[in-house]
């Protein structure tokens, strides 16, 4: 990021470093800080091929520089106040959740299907609605430390359509997919959001986790950040029996260099073998959402 990339460089001036002065420009010309300056405005001496040690900066420049630098911030929030918050992660995360819903069969959400909000705070604990802790009798002060999960599985659904349509979602991987977990929750993964680091502690308690994603490069990317931030869990990648038949349907062929790319990210998991194999196989991918066309 630009503005970090600043900050350290004019950390480096400080402590008497050489940096790189024409990334150094550059970087300032792209943050549109509203003051002009040439490379010989700087007094310099060179150290070693492109890097130089900074002996002085233009005046005008050297107090919009100190400025800008104390204004971005450590964190979101406090980087907010040079537009600069993108720059940091959320001080916390959501997840939609469909709590036990192995018990769930209508076609609409019913009381029991309907999804809940489970807030993660800065630290990576769990919140969960009051009436989750009525259901279940629990005591708020203590839920996050609870094993509430541990005999239970997980089904991550990717993409938004197939967990709004989670009825038909569930019907089908029962058919196809020889998905038979008996006690489960549903989590929308809303594509990688679902492997941010703040969510290892809430999934990391689940007994097992099953994959629903697109056959494609961004399905074995979701799985492979999730395999690598749960080292210690469970992780299977949902396919349906049918796959290869589903592929030959697809009129378009992928490009050699992402096949390329997914055989790479799959040869270092096995749970991501089979699905690997048949795209290699075919050089063709599959969309979730066809699923629901079954």
């Amino acid at each position: 990021m630009s503005a970090n990339s600043l900050k350290n460089m004019i950390s480096s001036i400080e402590n008497d470093k050489p940096i790189n002065l024409l990334r150094f420009k550059k970087l300032i010309d792209s943050l549109n800080l509203g003051v002009c300056f040439e490379l010989s405005d700087i007094r310099a001496t060179k150290s070693s091929g492109s890097t130089y040690r900074v002996i002085s900066l233009p005046t005008e420049l050297d107090q919009v520089l100190k400025h800008y630098v104390n204004q971005i911030g450590d964190d979101r929030i406090s980087s907010a106040r040079q537009n600069l918050s993108h720059s940091h992660k959320v001080m916390g995360s959501y997840l939609l959740l469909i709590h036990n819903a192995h018990l769930s069969g209508s076609l609409q959400f019913s009381n029991m299907s309907h999804p809940i909000v489970i807030i993660i705070d800065a630290k990576g604990k769990p919140i969960y609605p009051p009436s989750f802790y009525d259901e279940l009798s629990l005591d708020p002060r203590n839920v996050g430390d609870t094993k509430l999960r541990k005999v239970k599985d997980a089904l991550i659904i990717e993409n938004r359509q197939l967990f709004l349509n989670w009825a038909q979602t569930k019907a089908f991987l029962q058919r196809r997919c020889q998905f038979s977990s008996t006690s489960y929750d549903v989590i929308f993964g809303a594509g990688n959001d679902i492997s941010n680091s703040l969510h290892q502690k809430f999934l990391s308690d689940y007994q097992k986790l099953y994959v629903c994603g697109d056959i494609d490069l961004g399905g074995v990317t979701i799985t492979s950040n999730l395999i690598k931030l749960l080292p210690d869990s469970l992780v299977e990648f949902v396919i349906p029996d049918d796959l290869e038949q589903r592929l030959s349907q697809v009129a378009s062929f992928t490009k050699p260099k992402t096949v390329s790319d997914i055989r790479h990210i799959c040869s270092h998991h096995v749970e991501l073998d089979a699905v690997s194999d048949v795209i290699t196989k075919t050089h063709k991918t599959l969309e979730q959402e066809s699923y629901l066309y079954d």
